[in-house]
């Protein structure tokens, strides 16, 4: 197989979303005008014919090239409207070290490579399948997921659509689990626009009766997923349990649809309880951590992400 390496300005943009559209492995995070916004700079690994693409997050620390994966991107990968096969996705994979110092990079739960198997570490999103009825679904969420549910219907808690943008991005920058510095601001808030331009997101609130907002969440409808990419909630949201009503509000909205809600992890135990309570099933995926730098650009990288985190 012929495989080229295109900078940004070389990738026709129609030909790349065409098999983004019909790939039976795509997603959201693959398409140029979101990869635009989460890694700016980006570059691809392409088949003749576009017929196989593999998107590049490239970056240059310490006068290296680096493949690092972009925040708000959960997978990237290899996609195709043909088959894809451990042997051609290792093809790449193959190309790609040869040409990258350092490789961090999460696949998407399609590729499983072989050849490099000793580079790949197994991590775990969250899937739940709503092509089913509200009440069957339902009947699956643990049991203090129910509790939590109805306490906060109890609480008068209620679930609204079409919440704007600029309400959401200032009630997220206020109430976000994690601070969030100039840049990244700009950054969320630019993917929220395109989202919207695009008609991909739907945001929802939640109010404790006539108040004002205590929770948040932005879902992107894309390629049979319904993925759960921000949310937030204030102090009394969380004690209010609010969250909960909007999973599960999300859910009875979306029921009986083809789609499958993508919660977007975690990794993190307390987080991956949330999602498993509604009834989501673990899927895994690989990221590939391939390292040749030099020693001392390693030790710097590794301070750099570590203080960064």
């Amino acid at each position: 197989m012929n495989i080229r390496i295109l900078q940004r300005e070389q990738i026709d943009d129609a030909r790349w979303n065409f098999i983004v559209d019909e790939a039976v492995n795509g997603i959201v995070y693959a398409y140029t005008w979101y990869l635009d916004v989460v890694s700016p700079g980006w570059g691809a690994l392409v088949s003749d014919n576009y017929e196989y693409i593999f998107p590049l997050p490239k970056c240059e620390k310490y006068c290296q090239k680096l493949i690092l994966q972009p925040l708000f991107a959960q997978q990237l990968g290899l996609f195709s409207n043909s088959a894809v096969t451990p042997e051609i996705l290792d093809e790449f994979l193959s190309l790609l070290k040869l040409n990258f110092k350092y490789v961090e990079l999460n696949l998407n739960t399609i590729n499983k490579t072989v050849e490099f198997a000793k580079y790949a570490h197994e991590r775990v999103t969250y899937h739940l399948c709503l092509v089913q009825p509200y009440s069957n679904i339902q009947k699956k969420y643990k049991v203090n997921t129910k509790r939590n549910c109805l306490k906060s219907f109890a609480l008068g808690v209620e679930v609204h659509k079409n919440i704007p943008s600029d309400t959401f991005l200032d009630f997220y920058f206020q109430n976000a689990a994690h601070s969030v510095n100039s840049g990244m601001r700009s950054k969320i808030s630019t993917l929220v626009e395109v989202l919207v331009k695009h008609k991909y997101a739907e945001i929802v609130g939640a109010r404790v009766g006539n108040g004002s907002l205590c929770a948040v969440a932005l879902l992107v409808r894309s390629n049979g997923k319904l993925i759960y990419l921000l949310a937030a909630s204030s102090a009394i949201g969380k004690q209010n349990r609010a969250m909960f009503s909007i999973v599960d509000q999300v859910i009875r909205w979306s029921a009986e649809d083809n789609v499958v809600l993508d919660f977007e992890g975690s990794m993190i135990p307390s987080v991956a309880r949330f999602y498993a309570g509604f009834g989501a099933q673990p899927c895994s995926y690989q990221r590939i951590v391939v390292n040749r730098l030099s020693f001392p650009y390693k030790v710097g990288l590794f301070f750099k992400q570590k203080f960064s985190k």
